[in-house]
């Protein structure tokens, strides 16, 4: 009995055992520790602390147009360069949504270099046909990035080419010439109004000229 109760004395004097794993890495609250680096899942590149990584594409894929309206672009899809479309191919067409309505720089026929990335919102793909530029001058705002080591330039893919991998003309003029019929048809109108301009200035000196002469035979033939 003194030695059962010499053990139920140490039991009961012992303290408790903690039998949890300690988290050696602190604890998490679901916030992205900003310290660590990324690494772009499509070039593989570490970026330093602070920066972002690019949208990745789905697939690219060259294709040639077949209709287009303000925000939907439809493609007849030649060949598949990376990725995979799925899916989202019905018949061998697809399309692709252009939120920014960049489609009015496209012109059906054409084939295109297209990277195209899964819509967030809807059950397409998205591309774009320009570069985002960063307003107010992005990082080189005073004090919008005080970090020594500046972000490496990474190219998105998730963007509209031609097919040899060059950008497309968005320019004012380009616009014109995706519109040929309009073209042709305003310069045949500013041809047309000139032609009017000129024939109503010489209809008019003639008109002045006869009346010039009229009013000297007149005078004339009274003396």
């Amino acid at each position: 009995m003194t030695v059962c109760s010499g053990t139920f004395a140490n039991a009961a004097s012992a303290p408790p055992v903690d039998d949890t794993i300690p988290d050696e890495q602190g604890v998490d609250d679901g916030s992205l520790d900003e310290t660590i680096p990324l690494i772009d899942p499509a070039t593989q590149t570490t970026l330093p602390a602070g920066c972002t990584a690019p949208r990745s594409a789905m697939a690219t894929f060259l294709g040639e147009l077949i209709s287009s309206d303000d925000l939907i672009a439809t493609f007849r899809v030649l060949q598949v360069r990376g990725g995979s479309l799925g899916a989202y191919v019905n018949s061998g067409l697809i399309t692709v949504r252009y939120s920014t309505r960049e489609t009015k720089f496209l012109r059906a026929g054409e084939t295109y270099l297209v990277g195209a990335g899964a819509s967030e919102l809807f059950s397409t793909l998205e591309s774009k046909v320009s570069y985002k530029k960063e307003l107010f001058g992005g990082d080189a705002v005073v004090g919008a990035d005080e970090s020594d080591t500046p972000c490496p330039t990474i190219e998105d893919p998730v963007i509209t080419l031609k097919p040899n991998g060059q950008l497309i003309d968005t320019g004012v003029f380009s616009l014109l010439l995706n519109e040929r019929n309009l073209l042709f048809g305003a310069v045949a109108l500013a041809i047309v109004v000139v032609l009017i301009f000129l024939i109503g200035i010489v209809v008019t000196k003639l008109l002045f000229v006869g009346a010039a002469r009229g009013a000297f035979r007149s005078k004339r033939s009274r003396k």
